[in-house]
């Protein structure tokens, strides 16, 4: 019943949360964190959703009170905010600081994405100017297919390499270094 209430009225990821935090602050139930109830409360949703759930009700819980715009943030920003949150707690009172500031639901999804944005994807093109596109290479040689990116190379093929002989795995693996030394 709640999958379907939940679907019908369209509830985003935070709403469900604070239906969460709401239930566990009752009387009835306590003892009972609104990360608990989660799993009871919404028992018949696919588990990433639940998953997707607790992290918002971590995120509420951490920041509710000067999140203006809680329906607003997006499933995956309110994720990985929550995930680096709990990764870097320190960050939690800038944050906090940064966001009561916010006007609008957008200025609220930049405050929360540029607070744990790597330096380089803070450049306007969204890549750092010397940094290169990565390079990857497939081929077939016989019937194995080979990968190749930067700091690997992979051999897919339906030779059983476990049955040969480990000196002799050895000394082909050797030999392919040198040959790729070569120039």
């Amino acid at each position: 019943m709640v999958e379907e209430n939940v679907i019908r009225e369209d509830l985003s990821f935070a709403e469900m949360a604070q239906v969460a935090i709401t239930a566990a602050g009752e009387a009835g139930l306590e003892g009972q964190g609104a990360d608990a109830l989660v799993g009871r409360i919404f028992a018949s949703l696919h588990k990433m959703k639940r998953s997707y759930i607790r992290s918002f009700v971590f995120l509420l819980e951490e920041l509710g009170d000067v999140l203006p715009y809680p329906k607003a943030i997006s499933r995956n920003l309110g994720v990985e905010v929550a995930r680096r949150l709990q990764a870097s707690p320190e960050v939690s009172q800038s944050l906090r600081s940064a966001l009561t500031s916010v006007r609008s639901a957008d200025e609220q999804a930049d405050v929360l994405s540029r607070t744990f944005a790597p330096p380089a994807s803070r450049v306007s093109s969204g890549r750092a100017p010397d940094q290169k596109k990565a390079v990857k290479y497939e081929f077939h040689v016989g019937e194995a297919k080979v990968t190749a990116r930067k700091g690997e190379c992979r051999i897919l093929s339906e030779t059983d390499f476990s049955s040969i002989d480990r000196k002799r795995l050895q000394s082909a693996i050797e030999a392919f270094h040198r040959v790729l030394r070569e120039e």
